[in-house]
């Protein structure tokens, strides 16, 4: 589309902060953990229930998301997402029931999820050509990771301003509440038109060449790469939720273990994510790359739990252990072409990879607050041994990727120098 460098410099930053505000509240439980026990007098176990709401809607939502994209401008869906979830946040100022904190998970999974997801990935798609994907979706990370940082030191220091923690929150609410309002109005002032008519026209002019569904369920390669994402992202979730109220339970203050939390979760992200997409495209095998990152991320685990009364040398650890998971999450949608996965089923086939690697938001949080609930040393005993499990579960994975991604190499190379018959 013809679209100025300016406006699309102002488009790509304006999207990553209103997809980075989009999820930041609905996971801020998480980086303000003890302080949301606190305030809103729940424990572990109903705290995990949310989180589980949330994902069980989620996982639908990315066929939904893509049905509302193909009808309706991604300008518009995207302001929808900052109103709704400025509504919602504003609700949740309130500091209400938990039945109405279970009606606000499900509103936010809703807007910050099902109206969220592809409408930002048609508008960052529709922002270059094909020679600038890369790149524009490389700068979009960087800058909502940047953002995301940033508004966690910004929300930090506001609930710092407060005396009570119930204050402390409502104020950093109410400064999302208007942060939204001001995005969704920069919505529909900035971003442009995509020309959805267009895009429909093409696709039903070569309807029966594009791949189906049903014939994307067949693949082998679509099954492998989403239990491998799977298995990663059950350890990944779970650090990212779970290491931040490890360090309040190692002694350290509720600020500090946020600052940590943040740290951990968005600034360690911005490297991680150049870093790890460096290692990848400059190895041989992908596959093989990611196994030694998760015989990584398994030891990390193991001596995690074993240096628990190092505090420093323990919280150290919990950085390094973050980074690699972070590396690994950063990159694992790159496995398309070893998993075997055709370049023309890229699009039916991430629904079902990724309906299948995120089904861990829908029960991880509960059950790793029903071990929290129960003891607290134990339960964090049990959530490394949780990790490094999973860890070592997707190392399995991805030596079949790694495998069944040579055998299909050897085949090629035989086809390829096989005589021709004249």
């Amino acid at each position: 589309m013809n679209i100025s460098k300016g406006k699309r410099n102002i488009s790509i930053v304006l999207v990553s902060f209103v997809v980075a505000m989009c999820l930041f509240v609905p996971y801020i439980r998480f980086t303000f953990y003890d302080q949301t026990l606190e305030v809103f007098g729940i424990n572990n176990t109903q705290m995990g229930l949310l989180g589980s709401i949330y994902g069980a809607i989620a996982i639908p939502g990315y066929f939904i998301s893509g049905l509302l994209a193909s009808r309706i401008q991604p300008k518009l869906l995207l302001a929808i997402s900052c109103f709704g979830c400025g509504i919602v946040t504003l609700w949740y100022a309130f500091i209400p029931s938990y039945t109405a904190q279970i009606i606000i998970y499900i509103l936010f999974a809703i807007f910050s999820l099902m109206t969220v997801w592809s409408p930002y990935l048609v508008l960052v798609r529709n922002l270059g050509d094909e020679d600038q994907q890369g790149r524009l979706f490389g700068i979009q990370a960087s800058v909502r990771n940047v953002f995301s940082a940033v508004l966690g030191f910004l929300f930090v220091w506001i609930f710092s301003l407060f005396a009570s923690s119930v204050g402390g929150y409502r104020g950093m609410l109410y400064i999302a509440v208007g942060m939204y309002a001001v995005f969704g109005l920069l919505c529909l002032i900035i971003f442009p038109k995509i020309d959805l008519g267009a895009a429909k026209s093409k696709e039903n002019a070569d309807k029966s060449e594009r791949p189906s569904l049903a014939a994307a369920f067949k693949l082998p390669g679509v099954w492998l790469m989403g239990l491998f994402i799977f298995s990663c992202y059950n350890s990944i979730i779970t650090m990212t939720n779970y290491l931040g109220t490890y360090t309040t339970f190692l002694g350290v203050s509720t600020g500090v273990s946020s600052t940590l939390a943040i740290i951990r979760n968005y600034i360690l992200t911005i490297g991680a994510g150049a870093l790890s997409g460096v290692i990848i495209d400059k190895s041989k095998s992908k596959s093989r790359t990611f196994a030694i990152m998760l015989v990584i991320l398994v030891t990390l685990n193991i001596l995690t739990l074993v240096t628990r009364n190092w505090l420093i040398f323990n919280i150290v650890l919990t950085m390094i252990l973050s980074l690699c998971g972070m590396m690994i999450h950063s990159t694992y949608f790159s496995m398309y072409d070893e998993c075997g996965i055709p370049l023309k089923y890229t699009a039916v086939a991430s629904g079902i990879v990724c309906c299948i690697a995120y089904i861990p938001d829908a029960y991880v949080s509960i059950i790793i607050g029903n071990w929290l609930d129960a003891d607290a040393a134990s339960g964090f005993t049990k959530t490394f041994i949780w990790m490094a499990v999973w860890a070592a579960i997707a190392i399995a994975l991805v030596l079949i990727i790694l495998v069944r991604a040579k055998k299909r190499k050897k085949e090629e190379n035989k086809t390829d120098n096989a005589p021709e018959v004249v």
